[in-house]
């Protein structure tokens, strides 16, 4: 029997929340047709991006339970009728990344045993997306792992957004995968901050990020340069060389997470050494674990730009970081999916 138990409901946003307000756009009969179906099981910690979604789809978040046992066990209720539904399931973002993906699969099992049509994972940052591939002989492929067990916890689809390793897609046999690109956000944003595309150059701190450099300079019309670097551990990495002309120009840095923030601001210290101006630093996902914040406040930038698939760090004093709200894109997703 479970004793001390820690009950926490979350929070439902329906016309009485001072958290959530109705979208403006006036809804469509397609949309109001697909819209019955459709239902969204909410994170035990809401984000922006999450209420950001329930206002453009005018969807409000079923109501949840969920709760953690004395011995640290998840408990899951859903109180809302999923039968037939197409259900959404938000990632609750935060450090407690095992038990967050432990209230994904028995939030899914749970609506898969209500009846549910379908039943969606919306993982913004997709969670062990950065071991999808042996490097030591006696290592798992975790990526392969985590989705082996959405499947097995009855999630027919998953939504991300730009993933660590787009190639471990291939790992989602029995499960459709849609990958959305931070991408317009990120150029949209940039835009209206430089008003000199030419002097402008953007930067992949790694060889792994080249693609993704290239796909932004063509968007935003700039150049692009690249360091070498070497890792020595897990976290650790060494930037060595630098490949291409920044001296007198504007610099941003594009790279797909930043966790402890080594890699870009390493890539920043050496883009100032050379002659760079103003750098920023872009990535699509903001984790700032770790001595993050410190490095990133002794680096010399002006910005650090992520986008809202993660939650908004306690920054303190540190205002430097700002995000961009990605939640067009996952709605649409959503829509097309219950088309």
């Amino acid at each position: 029997m479970y004793i001390n138990s820690i009950k926490s409901t979350i929070p439902v946003y329906n016309n009485r929340s001072e958290n959530f307000q109705k979208s403006k756009v006036t809804p469509s009969v397609t949309f109001l047709s697909r819209k019955a179906f459709m239902r969204l099981i909410p994170s035990s910690a809401p984000t922006s991006l999450e209420k950001n979604i329930a206002q453009k789809l005018q969807l409000y978040p079923s109501e949840t339970i969920v709760k953690k046992f004395a011995n640290g066990e998840t408990y899951v209720n859903i109180l809302e009728d999923m039968r037939n539904k197409d259900v959404f399931i938000m990632q609750t973002s935060g450090p407690n990344i095992n038990d967050n993906l432990m209230e994904i699969y028995l939030k899914a099992d749970a609506s898969r045993r209500m009846g549910s049509n379908r039943v969606v994972a919306i993982m913004p940052n997709f969670p062990y997306a950065r071991q999808e591939r042996r490097v030591e002989p006696g290592e798992p492929i975790s990526a392969r792992v985590n989705m082996a067990l959405l499947h097995a916890s009855g999630v027919d689809e998953v939504i991300t957004t730009d993933i660590h390793a787009p190639a471990m897609q291939g790992f989602a046999r029995e499960m459709k995968m849609t990958e959305l690109s931070s991408l317009r956000a990120v150029a949209d944003y940039f835009k209206t901050k430089l008003s000199n595309p030419k002097n402008t150059v953007i930067v992949s701190p790694d060889l792994g990020g080249v693609k993704r450099a290239d796909k932004l300079a063509k968007a935003l019309g700039c150049e692009k340069a690249i360091i070498y670097k070497s890792r020595t551990g897990h976290n650790q990495a060494v930037a060595e060389t630098l490949l291409g002309d920044v001296n007198g120009k504007n610099c941003i840095i594009y790279d797909d997470i930043i966790d402890t923030a080594g890699t870009v601001t390493q890539a920043a210290e050496m883009l100032k050494r050379n002659g760079a101006d103003k750098i920023y630093i872009c990535a699509s996902h903001g984790l700032f674990n770790g001595p993050a914040l410190d490095r990133l406040e002794k680096a010399p930038i002006e910005e650090v730009v992520v986008t809202n698939s993660e939650k908004m760090p306690i920054t303190g004093n540190y205002n430097k970081i700002k995000q961009v709200d990605i939640s067009d894109d996952i709605a649409g997703a959503m829509l097309n999916i219950s088309g």
